[in-house]
């Protein structure tokens, strides 16, 4: 009977998500290789090489500033590629004296990083539709976690699903277990308990195909299987999917409650009203943030690769320095980042990706293999297949509900036959 309740879980679980499930991996093979299809679908500008030194960052932020005085430029990027032009966003300000936004939206302003002198503008695209080469990984983006809809109720309905996944996972699972040999075969079974398989002899049909059988069987095989050899990668895309959906109503607690995880970003206040622009100069700013990331370097004991961002988060007054150090997981790019005061240049927190809050290291690897930031190409192309099953996983989970309810009602109008026939059941 608690096997038999299960089944029914895992059933009904599998029908609410299929879905979700199948755009979700569709969509999410697509999205594993979105930098290269971005530069596929929309070249970067470049520029020519020069036998001259390229202006620094602040320098290039200043120019992009006085060509835009009344925006707002928020942050700075770093180990830019030579031979592509310097990229700024820039954001309409809010003007404290009357609560509207000053100047045209946000866009990205190119920059020549040898003079400074603008390149081109890009505006950003208004929203998924119409469908266009600019905005077709949004698209697809937008699609994979919240179906494309507007508001908050896709990204509910794929927050549930997730959440659904994460629990049938155990669920489905369990049910790949042999029955035990008492159950199957009666309580006489005791007494050949030395001719008995062990139970992961039994276990292991489990993981195969039997590509010769019938279409039920190789579609049965294949959700069972499939499921089993990538399993422990399904439960990570499960539950971070529910952080990327239900962040705050679920995630964040379930993992505090297992781990004291530290939000240094999460635990500043959200000031009101916000400042339009940061209090001290972006390069007095870089340099503070250089002394104070060096100070917890040689604190915590990790060193510091190569400098990744700075930005101004008007929301909480506080600049946030983001480095590649040796705690990071990634590829490319870092996760490490340092926040102090946007007006007096005083420490507000430091997030290490790994190593020191068991809670944070969790979430940075369950995080980092959901987008495929690790092993380079390889991952990715493993990725993308895996999403490939997640979508296979429900369509033949489907197929073979499918299957089962046809041969349900061949088997009760045979039965209602039978009864109008006045025919016995058998004893």
């Amino acid at each position: 009977m608690t096997r038999h309740f299960w089944v029914l879980v895992h059933r009904y679980a599998g029908l609410y998500m299929a879905f979700f499930l199948v755009v979700a991996g569709l969509t999410g093979s697509i999205i594993t290789f979105t930098p290269q299809i971005q530069r596929w679908l929309n070249p970067p500008v470049k520029v020519v090489l020069r036998d001259a030194p390229r202006l620094d960052e602040v320098t290039l932020l200043e120019r992009a500033q006085a060509l835009e005085p009344q925006a707002l430029v928020t942050g700075l990027r770093f180990n830019r590629p030579p031979d592509e032009p310097y990229s700024v966003r820039v954001e309409p300000r809010v003007d404290p004296a009357a609560p509207q936004h000053v100047g045209a939206g946000a866009f990205t302003l190119n920059l020549d990083p040898y003079s400074g002198a603008e390149i081109s503008r890009q505006r950003e695209p208004d929203g998924i539709w119409p469908i266009t080469r600019q905005n077709f990984i949004g698209f697809v983006i937008a699609l994979h976690y919240r179906l494309a809809v507007p508001g908050e109720i896709g990204t509910w309905l794929f927050g549930i699903a997730a959440l659904v996944w994460t629990i049938d996972c155990f669920v489905s699972a369990y049910l790949t277990f042999p029955l035990s040999v008492q159950r199957r075969e009666g309580p006489t079974a005791q007494s050949r308990a030395g001719a008995r398989k062990s139970w992961w002899s039994r276990w292991k049909p489990a993981w195969l195909v039997k590509w010769s059988g019938s279409a039920y069987r190789v579609n049965f095989d294949l959700h069972r299987a499939g499921g089993l050899w990538v399993w422990l990668l399904l439960l990570v895309l499960a539950w971070s999917s529910v952080g990327f959906n239900l962040g705050e109503q679920v995630y964040q607690p379930v993992m505090k409650s297992i781990f004291t995880m530290p939000d240094p970003y999460g635990e500043l206040p959200v000031l009101d009203p916000a400042p339009d622009k940061p209090g001290m100069g972006w390069r007095e700013a870089h340099a503070t943030a250089q002394r104070l990331m060096a100070e917890q370097a040689r604190t915590h004991g990790f060193t510091v690769e190569k400098e990744d961002g700075l930005q101004f988060d008007a929301s909480k007054g506080v600049f946030i320095y983001l480095v590649r150090s040796d705690h990071d997981l990634q590829d490319e790019g870092g996760n490490t980042y340092l926040l102090f005061d946007g007006t007096t240049g005083a420490f507000a927190g430091l997030n290490l990706p790994t190593g020191v809050n068991a809670g944070v290291t969790v979430h940075s690897w369950i995080f980092a293999l959901h987008m495929g930031l690790l092993w380079g190409l390889p991952y990715k192309v493993f990725l993308c297949v895996v999403g490939l099953i997640v979508a296979m996983l429900s369509i033949t989970g489907v197929y073979i509900w499918l299957k089962k309810r046809a041969a349900a009602r061949v088997r009760h109008n045979n039965l209602l036959r039978g009864a109008a026939n006045g025919d016995q059941p058998a004893c």
